[in-house]
């Protein structure tokens, strides 16, 4: 069924209205890359891989408890596998600096979200 021009025309600006939105999100992702913490991730896997090992213990001796804590291990390996640490550990001066200057608004996504959504209402005006 083929679509009218106003319907045609419809959705193609819609279409431009989504991809523009859809840019904007991920323009407003975190400013700094994300980097893998080598360090985390292969104590994550070890961990992972003495759950697996408490798992298979618990399943072959029939406790349903030991195969439970090694479900839990496994688990926290997980999420030590995809936690995101800090580069380097704090120094004082990274301390003080954070304190002392003028504390800079945060906006969560959905405020950063709406205001744009605002300004974009008004600039269609």
């Amino acid at each position: 069924m083929a679509l009218s021009e106003h319907e045609q025309r419809l959705l193609d600006e819609m279409e431009r209205g989504f991809y523009q939105s859809e840019a904007d999100v991920l323009q407003a992702g975190s400013a700094e890359p994300r980097r893998l913490n080598y360090r985390s991730l292969v104590l994550g896997v070890i961990v992972v891989v003495a759950g697996i090992g408490v798992l298979v213990a618990g399943v072959a001796v029939q406790l349903l408890w030991l195969g439970l804590v090694g479900f839990a291990i496994m688990l926290g390996g997980v999420v030590l596998m995809l936690s995101r640490r800090s580069a380097g550990p704090l120094t004082v001066d990274d301390i003080t600096s954070a304190g002392s200057g003028p504390k800079a608004s945060r906006e969560s996504l959905s405020e950063r979200m709406e205001r744009r959504w605002d300004q974009r209402m008004e600039g269609e005006r």
